[in-house]
């Protein structure tokens, strides 16, 4: 038991490792923050590998990372929702049917990803908004711009992966 959770903390270490690199390849980076990339990647394979307790886990540690990294912050209620919060909930891919059917498991963890960063743009960041306009679908907007693109690459790649069932099977 003992040898597993190492095994379970160590693959943790570098899947959080790897998103933190990969959130600094930006294929695409939006004026008020947010960013086409990979970051979501290593978070879901952790989750499939290990479960939904796991990929919370690892989301959390990505967020913090990226908080003393040099996070963008306004409000602390934000930078929970808009670091920590916005990754945590990408463990929910290691849950039941989302855990098996992983395209699923990519676009619920992304669904849930996009609405913590709505909930943020529309109470935090409503000054961005156009005159006139709608502050959700500014911050809907907004934040679709650049999740969608990275929740379907990180799917497609995921959707390769899966060729080799291994790397989603861990062996202890």
């Amino acid at each position: 038991m003992r040898n597993k959770n190492i095994q379970v903390m160590v693959e943790t270490a570098v899947l959080v490792g790897a998103a933190l690199l990969l959130s600094e390849v930006r294929l695409f980076r939006a004026p008020q923050g947010g960013s086409v990339s990979l970051e979501m990647l290593p978070i879901f394979v952790l989750a499939f590998r290990r479960g939904g307790p796991a990929g919370i886990v690892g989301g959390a540690l990505l967020g913090l990372l990226q908080i003393v990294l040099g996070g963008y912050y306004v409000h602390p209620v934000q930078i929970i929702l808009d670091y920590p919060a916005s990754f945590m909930v990408l463990g929910v891919a290691g849950f039941g049917i989302l855990k098996r059917v992983r395209w699923l498991g990519v676009a619920a963890g992304s669904l849930l990803r996009l609405i913590v960063h709505v909930i943020s743009g529309v109470v935090f960041f409503a000054e961005y908004a156009p005159e006139g306009s709608s502050v959700l679908g500014y911050s809907l907007a907004y934040n679709l711009w650049y999740m969608v693109p990275s929740a379907i690459l990180s799917g497609l790649i995921i959707m390769v992966l899966e060729r080799r069932r291994e790397i989603f099977e861990p062996r202890y």
